[in-house]
C-alpha cells in the first residue's frame, strides 16, 4: 500500500515546509501544483523538490478553479498505482497527528474506499497576540499554537482507482465515487491562525486585539494525541454517514470501492 499526497500551494510559505516534512514521513510522493503563489511559497518547494525525492513539483497556474486543480494531478498519475493505493489530499496549513497508515490499511479491509478526517481548528489567542514579540516563530506551529476546537470532519482520503479519472467538474476535495467512507476518523491539525501578520495578509487586515479568541473558550491541546471531540461533531458526522448509506442504498447512487477480494485477502494474509 502507498499513500500519495496531492497539494495546492497559495501563500503559505510560513507553514508549508513543514507540512510537507511532515507528510513525508508516510507518504510515497507528494505532488505539489502551487496557485500562483507570490510571498516565497513556489521557490521554497522547488528547493524542496530539488532535495527530496519523495516530492514531485507538478506545475504552476494562476487559474480560480479550486478542488479541479487536486484532480488535474490525479488524473495524471492515477494510472501508474493500483487499486490498493491511496490519496491524501494534504492542505498546506494542516499537519495530521498521527500516521494515517494503519486506519487506512483498516479501511481496504473493510471494502472502504474514503476516509474522512477531525479538523482541530488552532487559533492564535489574544493573549498570544500580546505576547507575539517575544514568540520564537523558528519554533514548530505545532508547539506554538495549542488552544483548540474540533467542530466538524472532512474527507482527506481516498482510494486510487487505475481505471477511473476524477471529473474535473466537480467541486469537492474527493471525488465523487469515494463515497463509501471508513468509520476511522483521525485528527488533522489545522493552523489558519499563525501570526497577526499572516492573517492580516490573508484577511486584508488585522483583527483588533479584543476580537481574538479568549484560551478560556477553547482546549489546551497537551501534546499528547488526545483531542476533545464534542457530542455535537460527532452526532453530525454520524448523520452524514447514515445519510451517505441511505442515498446509496435507496437511490441508486453507489459505486463499489475498486478493491478485488484477492487483493484484500492477499493483503490480510501479510499483517
Amino acid at each position: 500500500m502507498k499513500i500519495n499526497a496531492i497539494i495546492v500551494v497559495k501563500d503559505n510559505v510560513d507553514i508549508v515546509e513543514e507540512a510537507l516534512l511532515y507528510a513525508m514521513k508516510f507518504c510515497h510522493k507528494i505532488y505539489i501544483y502551487d496557485n500562483h503563489s507570490t510571498d516565497g511559497s513556489w521557490e521554497l518547494v522547488n528547493e524542496m523538490a530539488a532535495r527530496f525525492r519523495e516530492l514531485v513539483i507538478f506545475g504552476q497556474t494562476d487559474e480560480s478553479v479550486g478542488n479541479a486543480l487536486l484532480s488535474r494531478i490525479y488524473n495524471r498519475f492515477h494510472s501508474e498505482y493500483t487499486n490498493e493505493d491511496w490519496w491524501y489530499v494534504l492542505k498546506s496549513d494542516e499537519l495530521l497527528s498521527e500516521s494515517p497508515k494503519e486506519q487506512l490499511t483498516n479501511a481496504f479491509l473493510a471494502n472502504k474506499n474514503a476516509m474522512k478526517v477531525w479538523l482541530a481548528r488552532f487559533y492564535l489567542t489574544n493573549q498570544e497576540v500580546k505576547d507575539f514579540d517575544n514568540e520564537d516563530v523558528a519554533t514548530s506551529i505545532t508547539k506554538r499554537r495549542k488552544y483548540y476546537s474540533v467542530n466538524k470532519s472532512e474527507p482527506r482520503f481516498f482510494l486510487n482507482d487505475p481505471e477511473r479519472k476524477w471529473s474535473e467538474t466537480e467541486s469537492t476535495v474527493v471525488p465523487n465515487w469515494a463515497n463509501s467512507p471508513s468509520r476511522d476518523f483521525i485528527v488533522s491539525r489545522c493552523f489558519p491562525m499563525r501570526s497577526p501578520q499572516q492573517i492580516e495578509q490573508n484577511d486584508g487586515m488585522c483583527l483588533p486585539s479584543g476580537e481574538y479568541p479568549c484560551a478560556s473558550t477553547l482546549n489546551e491541546y497537551q501534546n499528547d494525541g488526545h483531542f476533545n471531540i464534542p457530542r455535537r461533531a460527532r452526532l453530525y458526522a454520524f448523520l452524514a454517514q447514515v445519510e451517505q448509506f441511505v442515498v446509496k442504498k435507496f437511490c441508486g447512487r453507489s459505486l463499489a470501492p475498486c478493491t478485488s477480494v484477492n487483493s484484500r485477502n492477499a493483503l490480510q494474509k501479510s499483517l
